[in-house]
């Protein structure tokens, strides 16, 4: 059985019913990243030299290494820099734990990365929703899916506001 729940992108709480009530997941604040890794894997964050030098030192390492490294050996711009892709998941940053995407320098993120800001109404956080949660959204950025897979998010989502 599908069931369908209303999420509606303001500052609120996340509600969880007991096992015979539906899931109610309404009101994400704005912002909540979802850690799907769609906006990672369709998009190079392009890095400043001083983001370069923050990211080396949060990773112990010269600036040089992470250029050699972690960046695009294509991009042909001095003093800019595109962070490397690989494979399915996209940055070279982007650390997977079972279903959920994580970025291994979110303290130093670039800027790029930090503007990004998730929404129901993105193409991108829409298909992560799909391909970690197997959830939909429609037109009125209403959530559905499963009521497994609705617990599932709501619990992300409890996880990542404590």
């Amino acid at each position: 059985m599908e069931l369908f729940y209303s999420a509606i992108y303001k500052n609120a709480t996340i509600e969880t019913m007991n096992a015979s009530s539906p899931v109610i997941i309404e009101n994400i604040p704005p912002s909540t990243c979802f850690c799907c890794g769609e906006c990672c894997a369709k998009y190079q964050a392009l890095v400043e030299d001083d983001e370069i030098q923050q990211i080396a030192d949060y990773l112990g390492i010269s600036p040089g290494k992470l250029k050699e490294n972690f960046t695009d050996p294509r991009w042909p711009i001095r003093g800019k820099f595109l962070l490397r892709h690989h494979g399915d998941t996209g940055c070279i940053f982007i650390s997977q734990r079972n279903n959920i995407r994580l970025c291994s320098i979110h303290a130093v993120k670039p800027q790029p990365c930090r503007d990004w800001t998730p929404s129901l109404s993105h193409k991108e956080c829409r298909q992560g929703l799909r391909n970690v949660w197997g959830l939909t959204v429609n037109d009125e950025e209403e959530i559905s899916g499963t009521e497994s897979a609705l617990l599932a998010f709501a619990e992300h989502l409890r996880s990542i506001s404590s």
